[in-house]
């Protein structure tokens, strides 16, 4: 009787275990559904795609959802002539993934691990048959791209993204493709405003035979952003890179719009004149130690950032640069105009819309919400800029700010400019000097590559050194510069509406015309 009533308790403990489980799943599937409707709605806020259908169907212990995307024909249409052939029929595709979302509160328990979540979620990509057999050239069995979305009772979740590694040749076309693989982590709080990112690579190699060769790697990004008291978000972002080799072995010609990629990333028409064109020639590219970082932090209602960029050596075939050291901040920026800066330009229809008309709505909106920004004296640094070159080093300090705007300084452009404070030390090398103005006298006498008959590239050089030259002379002489070792140096300050070069003043359009050039400070007063 003892015996026949342990298992009753056995068996009802089981039950209730059971039915707790399955309540408890239940609950978790009602929850991760939720937590993957806010997923959705921040993807089809993305300017690059249009949801096509999404469907979500909710089981018991497992739910489905699947979701189909096409691209927004309308925002890439301004680039898509500067696709290649083969990837401009890509926009038409559609891309169908699912998500299979096991529900907690053990999600992973039918493959042992015993983590508890509201759901496991694992998505499949739908592919054609030909791109299935594409990949599986170079990924063999394997899965291509494996998403694990692992979602919390908190709210957030853990998302993790892996590309397998892959060695792949063609003895006949001597092509070789050697992909050390890709690993990203996000682990995300409840709303997304908070997470943390880990992406890396351990390095890619392609080696053409006739073409050249390109390696990459290892590269690794990581970021811990958090949203701010203002709403800026706030954190750090760091990217290294040890290494970029490029070996290209033929000439190549290229032509590239610039002015098509503003318009297609803001809507604005810049032009056509900072559209590069030429001929890539024969040529070996080796970066080493690039490294980047940003840092945002906050004081009161201001923002300030900082950002860093180096790298150990760029060679160009025999031209070694390097060491490279950039440190900039932008400090005392007014963190809600920032907020509602972006929010307002964000919200501005972009589809349809002449360019004419939008670039106009762009200006009046920075002039009715960005004025905050300037009201509330912002401050850009340069904190060090240092450059090894061939030919010497470039140095540069200085850093600009704005005292005491207010809005009718718009309507006095003399006032606004005396609004402005400026400093900066600058050391070039002569032969870096030499080389730009080369390069713009090129620039504004050779504007018709078809022409027949093309001005002399030797008498337009001879003629942009030789007035450089001179005026670099003058100059010297009158104390606004210095020339030692084949360096050129100076130092200015603008404030309260006076520059001062070297502390020589120099006359303004608005001064009056009283000051002798290259007189010195002391005399002028």
């Amino acid at each position: 009787m003892l015996k026949k009533q342990r298992l009753i308790l056995a068996g009802a403990s089981v039950a209730g275990v059971l039915v707790l489980y399955g309540a408890a799943a239940y609950w978790s599937g009602l929850k991760a559904e939720e937590t993957l409707a806010e997923q959705h709605k921040m993807l089809s806020q993305l300017p690059f795609f249009k949801v096509k259908s999404h469907v979500y169907e909710r089981g018991w212990f497992t739910s489905t959802e699947t979701t189909e995307l096409v691209f927004n024909r309308k925002l890439f249409a301004p680039y898509e002539s500067l696709m290649p052939d083969n990837v401009r029929p890509l926009l038409n595709r559609t891309i169908r993934y699912t998500h299979t979302v096991r529900h907690g509160p053990l999600p992973g328990l039918t493959e042992g691990h015993f983590q508890p979540a509201r759901a496991l979620v694992t998505t499949e990509f739908s592919m054609s048959d030909e791109t299935r057999r594409t990949l599986a050239k170079f990924f063999g069995d394997q899965p291509p791209i494996t998403v694990v979305n692992r979602l919390g009772f908190g709210g957030g979740g853990e998302l993790s993204v892996t590309v397998p590694a892959f060695d792949y040749e063609e003895t006949l076309s001597g092509v070789h493709m050697k992909w050390q693989g890709f690993t990203l982590k996000v682990d995300y709080a409840s709303g997304y405003q908070e997470y943390k990112t880990d992406a890396s690579t351990p390095g890619f190699v392609l080696q053409a035979a006739t073409k050249g060769s390109l390696s990459l790697g290892p590269l690794r990004y990581l970021s811990d952003i958090r949203p701010g008291t203002t709403g800026v978000k706030l954190g750090t972002s760091e990217l290294t890179v040890d290494a970029v080799g490029l070996n290209w072995k033929e000439a190549v010609p290229y032509s590239i719009k610039l002015n098509e990629l503003v318009f297609l990333l803001t809507r604005m028409r810049v032009g056509e004149f900072i559209n590069p064109s030429g001929e890539l020639r024969p040529s070996n590219v080796a970066l080493k130690k690039l490294r980047y970082q940003i840092v945002t932090s906050e004081q009161d209602s201001f923002i300030n950032t900082r950002g860093k960029l180096d790298f150990e050596t760029f060679r160009y075939n025999d031209q070694l640069y390097g060491p490279l050291r950039l440190d900039v901040s932008a400090n005392h920026l007014h963190g809600p105009t920032l907020v509602r800066l972006d929010k307002t330009i964000s919200a501005i229809p972009v589809e349809g819309v002449d360019p004419a008309v939008l670039r106009q709505r762009y200006l009046d909106t920075i002039k009715t919400e960005g004025l905050p920004l300037l009201e509330n004296n912002p401050r850009l640094v340069i904190n060090e800029l240092y450059l090894k070159m061939p030919n010497g080093e470039a140095r540069l300090t200085g850093n600009l700010g704005l005292q005491g705007f207010t809005r009718s300084d718009l309507d006095n452009p003399t006032a606004f400019l005396k609004r402005f404070n400026v400093e900066a030390k600058v050391d070039l090398p002569r032969r870096t000097l030499d080389d730009l103005v080369v390069a713009q006298a090129r620039n504004l006498f050779t504007v018709d590559a078809s022409a027949e008959e093309q001005p002399s590239l030797e008498e337009i050089d001879n003629l942009a050194l030789s007035l450089l030259d001179t005026q670099l002379a003058q100059w010297t002489e009158q104390g606004y510069l210095t020339q030692n070792q084949g360096q050129v140096a100076t130092e200015f300050v603008f404030r309260n509406g006076e520059l001062r070069v070297r502390n020589h003043k120099v006359a303004l359009p608005w001064e009056e015309a009283d000051i002798t050039p290259g007189e010195p400070a002391s005399a002028a007063q």
